[in-house]
């Protein structure tokens, strides 16, 4: 099975942002596109077996391997996909070993990039937020692999693949805290603990006297390190009692205070000054063995669905150890009011302790994984995904994991719409050093009996991937179709069931054609600072790959990478196809072929194959390609077939035709042409022939539409 056309990496490159050029007695209007979305190939929806029922239940990969036990995995500004939990190969707590892993190259041998012992800060059982230079603070780990303190932080540069100890200490014990961050751009630090006190719950009074746990939340800012809210200390929130200092749910409200779960406690946080913290009671009985099973406890799982409304879901137990039935039973609570609102929804059909939820491009959560009881791979394992919809308050059943799942996995939204599950273990029952990835039912559809990949809406350019609040983002597609929403989706950081950074929120938006014209949240309330995801829905509720984008001034930008290729205006060069050495591409009759050309060929076929490299036609950020024995004609696109027109300011689609955007080359040598007036069709060689097709996700049409440029033999 073939990608569809449009669907694409999320490799992303600058643009020039220029309104008009002028070409001859011709004016051509030029988009403001100062981001450029590439829309070359997705490995990860390439050769897919699908089931016949994939857009009714979703498909699960092939188990891939991983090199460590990721129980901690974050998206990159970049896109790369961090994880980190275990040493290579070893299941033993130590967080010292980062690995990347680049979706855009799938699971080939290429994919990851680890940094073994990156740092002399143990990550394990840690918390992280990115701050505004695009860094990740990682912050409160430790295990007994390296005796490194719980209330040291590192800031890991996913731009430089490096991390840095100068970062100020904590001021308390931080293992199994939450990070978020707030809305003046801050990371905030609630809960946690001494390393391994995980039975504080046994003796509350005991763990307080020892200053086991950490019940005042802190503060962080570059300029002034880490400060603690010594107004907000509280037992209620983050106290021993059913070890509510374990990964509290924790987001910030659209009143700008910060809501959470702790156990089976609801509170409300105020960051300003010392800070002040509100109790707002019990939404349910306490975890443990009694005749109920109440969805509580740190091995439930929770998500943002919506602005202000929560999903909380599964659990009924306060540690890995404690031996409990799982709850089925799914709480919403909707903290838009004075006061959170809380109502019961359709239970799970499955219960689930350690599964983790994520909120997908059509405002639906998937819950996958976890155990019917503790952390028990075994009868009371659980394997097939859950979906459930706001619209409906119910649950359908999704395709089958072939790989349990409980505590310390995770899951993570990719950008192409898929959703990462990896790890679990360290301790086991099962120490996974492998991966799977969900495809949910939106990236099919049925056809003829079958299931087949969706076409998909794509994302050309935005105006920039560096947005602010209240600001338009104008979106274009490559090509025009009926829409449903534009969207955007905290990115992942996920660890222990919980999902810290992720929140749904649908953009207001308007549709010219191919245009889009949406407005970023006028709110940081509803949606602080950091990178998000956006996507847009077609009608049918088929999301378009993700791009990344970062909100808010002060934010950096998502980097660029690879840069958008480079050529030299004004240069004589010949393009060279990557797989047929000694072949040039030449015109013949005004029909562009590629054909063997070398030192010894004669004159013309040596100036047949020579091209001047202008500034594209119809964007300065782009290149036409003006053939040096026929001045003035270029090459251009004309219904799939390539050759060489004379230029004609008469035609208003000429520019577009014969202007191509420069790529990296999609068999990773050279460079790809995509066209500027066809956007997702590349320059490509078929039977000797240069021509203009949609990439069809194959290796041969990698190679065939990869180009050296070399200089002209002139």
């Amino acid at each position: 099975m073939h990608l569809v056309s449009g669907a694409g990496s999320m490799k992303t490159h600058c643009r020039l942002s220029v309104a008009f050029l002028a070409w001859g007695a011709l004016t051509v209007s030029v988009a403001h596109a100062d981001y450029l979305v590439d829309n070359a190939g997705d490995p990860l929806m390439t050769g897919l077996s699908i089931p016949a029922d994939a857009a009714t239940r979703g498909m699960w990969s092939a188990v891939k391997p991983w090199p460590l036990i990721g129980l901690h995995a974050a998206l990159m500004p970049s896109g790369v996909v961090m994880t980190f939990g275990s040493p290579l190969g070893n299941g033993v707590q130590d967080g010292r070993t980062f690995d990347i892993w680049d979706p855009a190259k799938g699971f080939d041998g290429t994919a990851h990039y680890t940094l073994p012992q990156a740092q002399q800060v143990d990550a394990f059982c840690s918390a992280g937020t990115f701050l505004k230079t695009g860094a990740m603070l990682i912050s409160g780990g430790s295990s007994g692999a390296s005796g490194y303190s719980s209330n040291a932080s590192t800031l890991f540069d996913p731009s430089t693949h490096t991390a840095s100890n100068a970062v100020a200490a904590l001021n308390l014990p931080r293992w199994y805290g939450t990070m978020i961050t707030v809305p003046d751009g801050r990371a905030l630090m609630l809960g946690g603990a001494k390393p391994y006190v995980v039975d504080a719950y046994k003796d509350p009074a005991a763990a307080i006297a020892n200053n086991n746990v950490s019940m005042t939340p802190e503060i962080f800012a570059p300029e002034t390190g880490w400060t603690l809210l010594s107004g907000a200390t509280s037992r209620t929130a983050f106290g021993p009692d059913d070890n509510r200092w374990w990964y509290p749910h924790a987001w910030v409200a659209p009143s700008g205070s910060v809501f959470g779960i702790s156990a089976n406690r609801l509170w409300s946080l105020d960051v300003a000054g010392n800070g002040a913290i509100r109790d707002l009671g019990t939404f349910k009985g306490a975890p443990g063995n009694g005749s109920t099973t109440p969805n509580v406890g740190a091995t439930s799982t929770a998500v943002m669905y919506a602005p202000g409304k929560i999903l909380q879901v599964g659990g009924n137990g306060v540690a890995n150890q404690q031996p409990t039935a799982s709850s089925n039973q799914a709480t919403v609570i909707d903290i838009n009011g004075t006061q959170p609102s809380v109502r019961d929804t359709a239970p799970m059909t499955y219960p689930r302790q350690w599964a983790s939820s994520i909120v997908t491009p059509d405002g639906k959560v998937v819950v996958t994984g976890g155990s019917k009881f503790a952390d028990d791979a075994g009868t009371s394992a659980v394997y097939p995904a859950e979906i459930w919809s706001p619209a409906t308050g119910r649950w359908t059943v999704a395709a089958k994991a072939a790989v349990y799942r409980g505590y310390h996995s995770t899951t993570l939204l990719l950008p192409d719409g898929a959703i990462l599950s990896t790890g679990g273990g360290v301790p086991g029952p099962v120490n996974n050093f492998n991966a799977e990835v969900f495809y949910p039912p939106y990236l099919f559809q049925s056809s003829g009996g079958r299931s087949v990949l969706a076409a998909r809406p794509a994302i050309y350019s935005l105006n920039s991937n560096k947005q602010d609040y209240g600001a338009g983002i104008t979106i274009r597609l490559t090509r025009s179709a009926s829409l449903s929403k534009v969207v955007l989706i905290g990115a992942s950081s996920s660890t222990h069931s919980f999902n810290s950074t992720q929140r749904y929120l649908e953009l207001p938006f308007t549709v010219s054609g191919t245009t889009i014209t949406a407005r970023s949240p006028s709110s940081r309330n509803l949606a602080p600072p950091g990178y998000y995801l956006l996507y847009v829905m077609d009608a049918k509720g088929v999301p378009s790959r993700g791009v990344l984008i970062s909100l808010g001034s002060e934010w950096t930008a998502p980097p660029v990478q690879p840069a958008q290729p480079k050529l030299t205006v004004d240069a004589s060069v010949s393009l060279a196809p990557v797989n047929f050495p000694g072949y040039l591409v030449r015109h013949k009759n005004y029909v562009a072929t590629i054909d063997q050309v070398s030192q010894t060929s004669d004159a013309l076929a040596k100036l047949d194959s020579a091209f001047t490299v202008r500034t594209g036609l119809a964007d300065a950020a782009c290149y036409s390609f003006e053939s040096r024995n026929f001045p003035g004609y270029f090459l251009k696109a004309d219904n799939g077939a390539v050759g060489l027109k004379i230029r004609n300011n008469a035609d208003a689609a000429y520019a577009g035709a014969a202007t191509f955007c420069a790529r990296k080359g999609m068999n990773g040598t050279g460079y790809s042409f995509e066209s500027r007036a066809y956007p997702g069709q590349f320059l490509r060689h078929q039977n000797y022939v240069l021509q203009l097709q949609t990439f069809d996700g194959t290796p041969l049409f990698k190679d065939d539409s990869s180009f050296s440029v070399v200089p002209a033999l002139l």
